[in-house]
């Protein structure tokens, strides 16, 4: 075999090995796409039903509030919708979710617990304000609140991890993969929920309060 021969034989072989790792990094991050763009449609299908559900509860609990709305009708549907609030619970913990996005799945898992945690308050204070009994007026008005802010809480951090979720690019998943990405966990612990949000009475806004501990 000439020298000319060999060179060519090992220029071949390094272009082969080249277009071997492209083709698996291509391969790679076709995956990954395809993980990252199903995770980004079923986030928002969750969010968008979270929104569903919990939307017209705080409304009707708001209504309540102003002595405008009607308890017992509340209270009829509730446990329809405290099983649609856990279906989507164990939903958001089966998601499958892409590599170096664990902060943000489990954030968002959180807050859809939250939400069902939440509507488990409601029915505590339904059950006080239909009871009729005289000084469980105010234990009504506290468990109500609590569930209306934790139910509007809880829908406001999930559309926010959401959001973080669907500006997420394939090429960004390489970045979060290795060291992890501070990014996503700084988001997913700012709208991760946790501390119940108590409340002294029924009077008053609905601006977030904090928790005390």
């Amino acid at each position: 075999m000439t020298a000319g021969v060999a060179v060519w034989l090992i220029v071949l072989i390094a272009l082969a090995a080249m277009f071997v790792i492209v083709l698996r990094r291509m391969s790679v991050l076709a995956a990954r796409t395809r993980d990252l763009e199903q995770f980004q449609r079923t986030t928002g299908s969750l969010d968008t039903r979270l929104a569903a559900i919990t939307g017209p509860m705080v409304s009707r609990l708001d209504e309540i509030r102003r002595r405008a709305g009607d308890p017992q009708a509340l209270a009829d549907q509730l446990e329809t919708t405290q099983a649609a609030l856990r279906e989507l619970a164990g939903e958001a913990r089966g998601l499958r979710v892409p590599a170096g996005m664990a902060a943000l799945g489990t954030g968002l898992a959180d807050e859809v617990e939250r939400a069902s945690r939440a509507a488990d308050m409601v029915e505590h204070g339904l059950d006080a304000l239909l009871a009729g009994r005289s000084g469980r007026e105010l234990e009504a008005q506290t468990s109500l609140k609590r569930g209306a802010l934790n139910l509007r809480h809880a829908r406001e951090a999930s559309a926010r991890l959401v959001a973080e979720i669907a500006s997420v690019r394939p090429a960004d998943l390489i970045e979060r993969t290795g060291s992890g990405s501070r990014r996503g966990a700084a988001a997913a612990d700012m709208g991760r929920a946790h501390p119940t949000y108590l409340v002294d009475g029924w009077e008053g806004d609905d601006s977030p309060q904090h928790p005390r501990m």
